[in-house]
């Protein structure tokens, strides 16, 4: 009888769960576009680049200065996050959505073709699913950009048809249109969107999870587009929803949750940026199917991640209330930010530990319901494209320990084959007077990590304070001295108002303006942007002066008529919790007890 038993329990699915370390990386938003593309158009080939003695099909500088996103210098930041996983001997990657911009066919293909030439060489595994630049559209369409760089230094407008530009002479190429989600995920099907003979288990959202007889051969049957449609809006209207779960090795099932929402408007579809706060509506499905694959790893000892696009949890380290206070509700794009009910569905749902993309930043967050019975962490993982470039590893023997990891990509070859191009295009907007000239300086970078810390820098004063700040927030924070910080912030409402009015009137009158190429909002950036990493980044000196003005700033208090000191208190009480982040650098997660842990380096 206790031999009996001892086999029942030896042979029970519930103790199936991994016994050594499972290493994964996440890639996201790596924007991939396509720098040697082949657009079978007559009208333009690309431009020649000495440097490499190939036609570059890139993108102007002046559109990257202008973007949240690296377009050109990111293809390169990709194959050497991959040269780094090689190194590593990290096998099980996964691509968090928007690995391509905009999922046109050329971009599309080269992804498919680096991913091959890495999976066949190296025996690597990955598993994608979709961002919202990946299907722009769900069924695709006809499409064009206007910035690609031509021989001359000018933008070469390249697209479907004419039409996409009527005013503008366009090279006619169908390698720019939109691809929708049966021609990316037939492409990519290798790549987790299908089941594959490598794993132990597949299944998709509109079929039972019938884990004891699964069989590959009705897996892939069961798999098409087809069977994983749901009705969306109005009646008789119905879209593929491209989310799996997979146990691509003994112990580890990764759930790929598709948090793209589409909404049709009278005769196209169109897609949207804010990801679960819609989903939770428009895709209610998926939070059953959720619920039944969290309880199914549970009574397996399978360990459960989650993955998506989109966020799952607050990544502002909590200040998002008073950032929408300060800056506005459509500012900082707040509209992306998981509301506390939206985050408590997907908890309650099961799912406890989540990696996403599409914000571009470093952050850790975690949500705890008001009776502490569901826990959920949400680990943003940074673009390749943008500050700060890198990527995560999670190492996991369990179902409830994590190890996480932030790899950070200072040095990338061939960083700069394009610089001389840029250069060329500096000339010709600087012959042209062109009013969104950028700062040649960009081109000094001595890294990768220089050079999104410096595109970032361009991005913030080109784009961010313009759009984002209230104008006389931005010239006092951009123009106090630290003296000045600290005089005002011994001052009482009255006096404090009246100190940055004056200053305020001195500024404008006289269009004094600073000279320093790093302020607070600077450091606010890299902060938010970059957390732990972005930190590093600060002089000792400007931490040291955060670390004692912070304390006395958040004990002011204002009141709404004292409009400027309230708003610089305001913005130190948000600058505040930005400082004092939780670990997103290196750190354990422990599910049993709820507690997170920084790793010191």
């Amino acid at each position: 009888m206790i031999l009996e038993l001892a086999l029942q329990l030896v042979c029970s699915p519930s103790t199936h769960a991994q016994t050594d370390a499972t290493q994964i990386a996440f890639l996201s938003d790596i924007h991939l576009q396509n720098i040697y593309a082949d657009l079978n158009s007559e009208e333009f080939k690309g431009i020649f680049n000495p440097a490499s003695g190939k036609f570059a099909t890139i993108r102007t500088m002046k559109s990257q200065i202008n973007s949240t996103r690296l377009f050109n210098e990111n293809y390169f930041a990709f194959i050497s996050a991959l040269e780094d996983l090689k190194k590593r001997g990290i096998q099980l990657v996964v691509l968090p959505g928007d690995f391509t911009d905009d999922g046109q066919p050329m971009n599309v293909m080269a992804l498919k073709k680096i991913l091959d030439r890495y999976s066949s060489d190296l025996g690597m595994r990955f598993f994608l699913t979709t961002g919202n630049h990946d299907p722009v559209k769900p069924f695709g369409g006809v499409a064009g950009k206007s910035d690609f760089l031509s021989a001359d230094g000018s933008a070469q407008a390249i697209a479907g048809s004419k039409d996409v530009f009527p005013v503008m002479e366009v090279a006619i190429s169908d390698q720019i249109n939109y691809w929708g989600y049966a021609e990316i995920t037939s492409a990519l099907g290798d790549f987790g969107f299908f089941p594959s003979e490598k794993d132990l288990f597949w299944a998709h959202p509109f079929q039972p999870i019938d884990v004891d007889n699964y069989d590959f051969q009705r897996a892939k049957i069961s798999s098409t587009l087809e069977n994983r449609i749901y009705e969306a809006g109005e009646p008789g209207f119905f879209l593929p929803d491209a989310s799996y779960v997979v146990e691509p090795v003994e112990g580890i099932w990764l759930l790929a949750l598709d948090g793209n929402v589409y909404t049709y408007t009278e005769t196209e579809w169109k897609g949207s940026s804010v990801g679960f706060n819609q989903a939770a509506f428009h895709k209610k499905h998926q939070l059953d199917w959720i619920t039944k694959v969290a309880s199914e790893a549970e009574r397996r000892g399978k360990t459960l991640i989650s993955f998506s696009h989109y966020p799952l949890v607050e990544f502002h380290d909590g200040a998002s209330d008073e950032m929408r206070s300060l800056f506005g509700a459509q500012k900082f794009q707040l509209a992306r930010v998981p509301s506390t009910e939206t985050t408590n569905l997907y908890a309650e749902a099961g799912v406890r530990i989540h990696f996403a993309g599409h914000m571009h930043i470093n952050d850790t967050g975690i949500y705890h319901d008001q009776t502490t019975t569901h826990t959920m962490y949400n680990i943003q993982v940074p673009s390749l494209a943008a500050f700060p470039p890198a990527y995560k590893t999670v190492k996991t023997s369990n179902t409830t320990t994590f190890e996480i990891e932030t790899i950070p990509l200072a040095e990338v070859d061939q960083m700069n084959e394009f610089f001389d191009l840029y250069r060329m295009e500096h000339r010709w907007l600087l012959e042209k007077q062109d009013p969104g000239i950028w700062d040649s300086t960009i081109l000094a970078s001595k890294d990768y990590l220089e050079y999104t810390r410096n595109h970032l820098s361009e991005l913030t004063k080109s784009r961010f304070i313009p759009s984002d700040w209230p104008e006389n927030l931005a010239l006092l924070l951009q123009n106090l001295k630290r003296e000045e910080f600290v005089s005002w912030s011994e001052m009482d409402e009255n006096e404090g108002e009246l100190f940055l009015t004056e200053k305020l009137k001195k500024l404008k009158s006289n269009s004094i303006r600073t000279t320093s190429s790093h302020t607070i909002i600077d450091d606010f950036y890299l902060l938010k942007n970059g957390d732990e990493l972005g930190k590093r980044l600060i002089p000792a000196d400007r931490l040291r002066f955060y670390q004692e003005i912070i304390p006395v700033v958040t004990q002011k208090t204002f009141r709404d008529d004292k409009k400027l000191n309230k708003e610089l208190i305001q913005f130190f009480g948000i600058f505040e919790k930005i400082f004092y982040s939780l670990p997103s650098d290196h750190f354990t997660i422990d599910l049993k007890n709820n507690t997170i842990k920084k790793i010191e380096n």
